[in-house]
C-alpha cells in the first residue's frame, strides 16, 4: 500500500508540473504585457551590443566618441579639444585640395577679407610642370557647425542672391564678387 501511494504522489507531481508547464506557456502567448516584458529584455540586450567605440570610420576614428579625421595632423581628434589646423587659411587650402583632388602643396590660399564667420580670398593652384604656375580663382567661406564649407570658388559668375539670402557676408566682403 506504501508503495502505490508513493506511485500515485509522484505520479501527481508530475502531473501538476505538466499542467503548470502547459499553462504557462499559454499563458504567455496570450499575454501581451508577458510578450512585451520579452521582446523589452530582448531590446535591452541588443542595446548593450551597440556599445560607443563600435562606429571606427576608415580611419579608425570613432564618431560617436566625437572623434573625426584630421588631415593635416593626419590623425582623430576632437575638434573641440585640439584645433586640426594652424589657421583658417589652412583649413580652406585643405577643402579646395580636396575638392579639387590635388596634393595641398599644390594649393596656395590667401584670405583677402575675414571675420570670426566669414572669409574669402584668393587660390591659386600650383602646377610642377609649368614654371609660371597654374589656374586660379576667388572663394567664399561659411563657418558651418564649426567647420569651414566653401560657398563658392572659382572665375565664373556667382548666384548673389542665393548668397545674400542665404549667408551673411558683409558687403566689403562681397566686393568683388557681387558688384
Amino acid at each position: 500500500m506504501k508503495k502505490i501511494n508513493i506511485i500515485i504522489l509522484m505520479v501527481c507531481v508530475i502531473l501538476f508540473f505538466v499542467v503548470a508547464s502547459v499553462y504557462l506557456n499559454l499563458f504567455k502567448k496570450n499575454n501581451p504585457a508577458s510578450n512585451q516584458m520579452e521582446n523589452k529584455i530582448i531590446s535591452e540586450n541588443k542595446i548593450n551590443e551597440n556599445v560607443v567605440g563600435g562606429d571606427r570610420d576608415e580611419h579608425g576614428c570613432i564618431g560617436s566618441a566625437g572623434y573625426s579625421w584630421c588631415e593635416a595632423k593626419q590623425k582623430c581628434l576632437r575638434i573641440w579639444e585640439e584645433a586640426c589646423y594652424e589657421n583658417n587659411e589652412q583649413e580652406i587650402q585643405y577643402l579646395l585640395a580636396k575638392k579639387y583632388n590635388k596634393s595641398i602643396s599644390e594649393v596656395l590660399v590667401k584670405a583677402t577679407k575675414e571675420n570670426e564667420n566669414y572669409m574669402v580670398g584668393n587660390v591659386h593652384f600650383t602646377q610642377k610642370d609649368l614654371p609660371a604656375g597654374g589656374e586660379g580663382g576667388m572663394f567664399m567661406a561659411a563657418k558651418v557647425e564649426n567647420v569651414w564649407k566653401l560657398v563658392y570658388d572659382g572665375n565664373g559668375s556667382i548666384d548673389c542672391n542665393f548668397i545674400k539670402a542665404n549667408y551673411q557676408f558683409t558687403e566689403e566682403m562681397l566686393k568683388g564678387f557681387c558688384d
